[in-house]
């Protein structure tokens, strides 16, 4: 897990060893290939390098995305710019490629998340949290299930972006 965040974020982000555990491992964004979900602190001095606009990852807060846009994928529905912070715990997932998943050379496909990093961390089927089981939902794969200030809910991938959902 140390090598991939290695990988991907080079030095800009490194594991947060604070937690424990500190990482979940699910398909998050439902391709059938097994991705990562690790807590990480960016280094103060690449800063800049995270908040870069054409940064190698996605920097996002999914507290931020609306309910229409995590339901239709409306662009009009547009988050603000998400900026990292010097003390910053941030939720970094990396997308897996084939058999191999996040393991693979090439899994380079990450978010960064910005007030995501919660407690009581678990995974489990993703269906968007006010849905009923039969819904006509297009969300699939898995869901990072969490406490975040003291809520239950929910981490899930709406086919463009990861988005919060507390837990009904």
């Amino acid at each position: 897990m140390v090598a991939a965040i290695a990988r991907v974020f080079n030095s800009a982000a490194t594991a947060d060893r604070d937690g424990a555990p500190n990482f979940v491992v699910g398909d998050f964004n439902g391709d059938g290939a097994e991705d990562v979900a690790v807590v990480t602190k960016p280094n103060e001095a690449a800063l800049p390098e995270i908040n870069h606009e054409l940064a190698n990852w996605t920097l996002e807060d999914p507290r931020e995305v609306t309910a229409a846009a995590a339901k239709t994928g409306n662009p009009s529905a547009r988050p603000k710019a998400v900026k990292a912070e010097r003390n910053d715990r941030l939720l970094a997932i990396i997308h897996g490629i084939g058999p191999q998943g996040w393991r693979h050379p090439e899994a380079r496909q990450a978010f960064l998340l910005r007030n995501a990093a919660g407690t009581n961390v678990t995974v489990q089927m993703a269906r968007p949290p006010e849905s009923p089981a039969n819904s006509n939902s297009q969300l699939h794969g898995d869901a990072i299930s969490e406490t975040l200030n003291g809520q239950r809910g929910f981490i899930f991938w709406t086919g463009a972006k990861y988005a919060w959902a507390p837990q009904r």
